[in-house]
């Protein structure tokens, strides 16, 4: 059983087993209901038409057996053309952002402890699908800051709550038993008899060891309080007073937060257990990620506010810009349908004399031009379009603006958990190059295209600064007669060339340390290569 929309590429289709949001999935039965609704859609049978009748029509056969004929196929699989408003790749895409988008997904969300979940503000009352927002959406190019798959947002519809989400992240602890008798405690951690403190702040902790509801915390606050016995014969010098380890838990780097809730129980073993619950508010902001019903998705590239988006001659101002090239090659006229349908629908709700034309669900004949004289006949441009005027200068934009209303999904893809710097921090043991990873500190990538791209400006010194100093610069000293490396004991000023066996004559040499480590493992293979300067 595979789907055909959600199924892997490659080595992975078949272990890996997905299916598409809202699938429905069939399984063998008899083909009694469908010959019932072919027959309803003129379906002649096999067996009641002569054998020259069977040549004039086309074959219509089910589950590998010829049942009968029918003059119109175009009629009878309307519905299915219906999908050829998408490209079929922008389904795929739709399928796998469906899953990213935020939402309310249980009833109980504010009695669940889930580790990190997301929660979409919600105040259209009007639909029952609790996973986007209707947006104004305008497609045009505007001020260049939504060139690409970037979109510019109404800073203004952002201050009044558009596309608002909160952020829960669930902090989870256990005593564990140490022994027999000995186990990790809950409690504020005293210094005067605890090693291994961390600088950060243990002042928001009560003396059970955790954080109040209700409190503001930050990354620099310890949130959970855990301590471990330490024996006393492995302490030794400053810490022999020490009893106690800390083993504390304190908010993720760059993470703020108002502590939601805390769960105090015990497990299964009778040893006690602590949930806390960190919840934040996420603001839409340049880098956040949405997208469409339609595989449209993109990145906010720039904010402006309301005095400085464009407005339409009855004052409607867009939340969101799109960029028009984004429609030519994807071949999304689904999304171009739903826009300027829906921008109908809002308008004859608002007439007493004229009824919305269809109900705009994907599996309703819907004709292109009845929607357009539908909206025509309100008093609109038929086919969407309206005359805009610049925000900046307040003359009328030469061309005219495709607006209307568009369902759109934030996605959980965010800035604020996605940026990231460093200056120093950990390195790894082997090569003694910084860690890989933004959890763990890491260093950022500088791969091949960057260093070409140094290399093409003819940035020598930033290109050294980058490869060398930041990453593993190290210092060794080699013999000038033969090359090698050479023993070096800098307290004491002696050198020792091995292959040599001579004392002097050595000379400091600065290379990266993956090179030195390279050396050294191609001595273990026989090959000795040398450097002279």
């Amino acid at each position: 059983m595979m789907c055909p929309v959600e199924t892997p590429v490659g080595k992975a289709c078949g272990p890996v087993k997905n299916v598409a949001l809202m699938v429905h999935i069939t399984v063998g039965s008899a083909p009694d209901l469908i010959l019932d609704c072919l027959k309803n859609l003129e379906l002649k049978d096999i067996e009641d038409i002569s054998p020259g009748e069977r040549a004039k029509g086309t074959k219509i056969i089910v589950n590998g057996f010829w049942v009968g004929i029918h003059r119109d196929p175009d009629k009878m699989v309307k519905t299915l053309r219906n999908l050829r408003r998408r490209h079929s790749i922008r389904n795929t895409y739709q399928s796998a952002m469906g899953k990213q988008a935020m939402g309310i997904y249980a009833t109980n969300y504010q009695l669940r402890m889930v580790c990190i979940w997301l929660l979409f503000f919600f105040y259209d009352l009007s639909v029952s699908v609790i996973l986007l927002q209707n947006a104004i959406v305008a497609i045009a190019s505007y001020s260049g800051y939504n060139q690409g798959d970037s979109i510019i947002m109404n800073q203004s519809s952002i201050d009044r709550g558009l596309f608002r989400s909160l952020y829960f992240h669930t902090y989870k602890d256990e005593e564990k038993r140490m022994g027999t008798l000995v186990k990790e405690t809950f409690g504020r951690p005293d210094r005067s008899n605890t090693m291994g403190m961390r600088h950060v702040s243990y002042d928001k902790l009560d003396d059970d060891g955790l954080v109040c509801h209700g409190t503001r915390v930050s990354c620099e606050d310890v949130i959970i309080g855990k301590t471990t016995p330490v024996a006393q014969d492995k302490a030794q010098g400053q810490a022999s007073c020490c009893t106690r380890r800390d083993r504390s838990i304190s908010l993720r780097h760059s993470e703020t937060g108002t502590v939601d809730q805390v769960m105090l129980t015990t497990s299964a073993d009778g040893l006690r257990l602590v949930k806390v619950k960190v919840r934040s508010v996420r603001i839409p902001q340049i880098g956040d990620k949405f997208s469409s019903m339609h595989g449209q998705k993109g990145t906010v590239g720039m904010t402006f506010g309301q005095e400085d988006m464009p407005w339409t001659v009855e004052g409607i101002t867009p939340d969101i810009i799109l960029n028009p090239h984004s429609f030519p090659s994807r071949m999304t006229v689904g999304q171009l349908m739903e826009c300027i349908m829906g921008k109908e629908k809002v308008f004859a709700h608002y007439s007493e004399e004229n009824e919305p034309y269809g109900d705009a669900t994907l599996f309703t004949d819907l004709n292109v031009e009845n929607i357009f004289n539908a909206l025509h006949k309100l008093g609109y441009q038929k086919h969407g379009f309206e005359t805009m005027y610049n925000g900046d200068t307040g003359r009328r934009l030469p061309a005219m603006i495709f607006i209307g209303p568009t369902y759109y999904q934030r996605l959980k893809h965010m800035a604020e958990d996605k940026i990231h710097s460093r200056a120093r921090g950990p390195v790894q043991i082997l090569t003694r190059q910084p860690v890989e990873g933004r959890a763990r500190g890491g260093g950022i990538r500088f791969g091949e295209m960057e260093r070409d791209c140094l290399i093409s400006h003819g940035s020598a010194l930033y290109l050294k600064d980058m490869l060398f100093d930041r990453s593993d610069a190290y210092r060794v000293h080699v013999c000038k007669h033969c090359g090698l490396m050479a023993s070096a004991d800098l307290e004491k000023n002696s050198f020792l060339c091995k292959g040599c066996n001579i004392r002097t004559n050595m000379v400091q040499v600065h290379i990266p340390y993956a090179w030195k480590l390279l050396v050294q493992e191609l001595k273990a293979l026989g090959i000795a290569p040398r450097m002279f300067t």
